[in-house]
């Protein structure tokens, strides 16, 4: 069998690939909030059918409105996208980007939205060594002194990629860290682009406020992941108008559909789901690593988020444990094809305290058998 999943969560392309119904799969590969939907969103889905009768709100007013006070900040500070990866894909003509840098390994849609923009691409990577913290020093050093023929004035990289906490090697970096790195941005004119899809788990880590008065700084959030709701497909980016501007112009109308609107809603004001997740988490990560990290070989990474990095020993492969794992009905992403990993990688999402116990022994077994 080849497994064949780009990103995360492909959970149907899995199924039709072992010939199984979907909800018998136990899917570790996508980071969704193992608590499921907040009740409060599916309260809510059920008495907003009626709306689907209109368009929706075009601007996503009543929502947007309630993450900006959320967050303390204007709601012209706020543009709603169908998930994140809408708002990414409208990075490279609103910016005018040539060339940009990534620090990664990162989520692959940045690159590929340069790459379709035929935008050159300059890559910063972790490494192994450094437990993949990401590497903010080295890429001071590049932006604060650019190669020959650079130039000294302008930065040639117009955008620069910063995902906090990373994914998928769950590292953070310091708020201090961001703003160190913004300034040596902004000397050169360029733009930070800080994807905090994750640091609602690590909430002291966000940038997010000084986005909405700094036009060099945007920050992109998302429902999907800390809420559970991915198939609504649902986040935002927030920066000053003046940054925004051209932002809002390359999004389609009524890009946002009037039940991912009233879910989000109801998920920012559900106060309980979000304690419980914080809870849920704070117990389950560290119990979830220490058994990963008693399988003889395994090296476990730290992680911010919910999620850890986990390098197989040798002569396994990730592809190898993956397609095992997918045979026994857990899904978990397999992540060699990411620059700067390489072929023993993989990466498990937090779920419940069963299910993780379930993939450890699962895990175990398959290890033990291929080495």
């Amino acid at each position: 069998m080849e497994p064949h999943v780009s990103h995360g969560g492909n959970v149907y392309d899995a199924a039709r690939l072992l010939s199984r119904d979907p909800s018998t799969l136990c899917d570790f590969s996508a980071n969704i909030n193992a608590l499921g939907v907040p009740s409060a969103a599916r309260r809510v889905l059920q008495t907003a059918i009626g709306k689907v009768q209109h368009y929706p709100d075009p601007q996503g007013l009543a929502l947007v409105q309630a993450i900006a006070e959320h967050h303390g900040i204007s709601p012209e500070n706020v543009v709603l996208g169908n998930g994140t990866v809408e708002l990414i894909y409208a990075f490279p003509a609103a910016f005018n980007v040539r060339h940009g840098l990534i620090i990664g390994p990162i989520f692959s849609e940045y690159e590929r939205v340069l790459t379709l923009a035929n935008a050159r691409v300059t890559r910063v990577l972790a490494r192994s060594e450094d437990d993949y913290r990401p590497p903010v020093r080295e890429v001071l050093e590049k932006v604060e002194h650019p190669p020959p023929g650079w130039g000294m004035r302008r930065l040639p990289i117009e955008v620069v990629f910063l995902c906090n906490p990373n994914s998928p090697t769950g590292r953070s970096v310091s708020r201090n860290s961001v703003y160190r790195l913004l300034e040596a941005v902004k000397r050169r004119d360029g733009y930070l682009i800080v994807d905090e899809t994750f640091v609602e788990f690590c909430e002291e880590k966000s940038v997010i406020q000084r986005a909405a008065r700094d036009d060099s700084l945007l920050v992109l959030r998302s429902f999907t992941k800390f809420y559970g709701i991915p198939g609504l497909r649902i986040g935002y980016i927030v920066g000053t108008e003046k940054s925004l501007w051209e932002l809002r112009n390359r999004l389609p109308p009524w890009s946002v559909n009037t039940l991912a609107q009233e879910a989000a809603l109801a998920c920012l004001q559900d106060h309980r789901y979000r304690e419980r997740t914080l809870l849920f988490i704070q117990k389950e990560r560290p119990v979830f690593r220490r058994a990963l990290e008693r399988i003889p070989g395994v090296r476990v990474y730290p992680s911010s988020a919910n999620f850890f990095l986990v390098e197989l020993p040798g002569p396994l492969t990730s592809h190898q444990v993956q397609a095992a794992l997918m045979e026994r009905g857990y899904l978990v992403r397999d992540c060699s094809n990411y620059p700067g990993l390489h072929e023993r990688m993989l990466r498990f999402a937090v779920r419940t305290s069963r299910e993780n116990a379930r993939l450890v022994k699962q895990l175990q077994q398959v290890v033990q058998a291929q080495l």
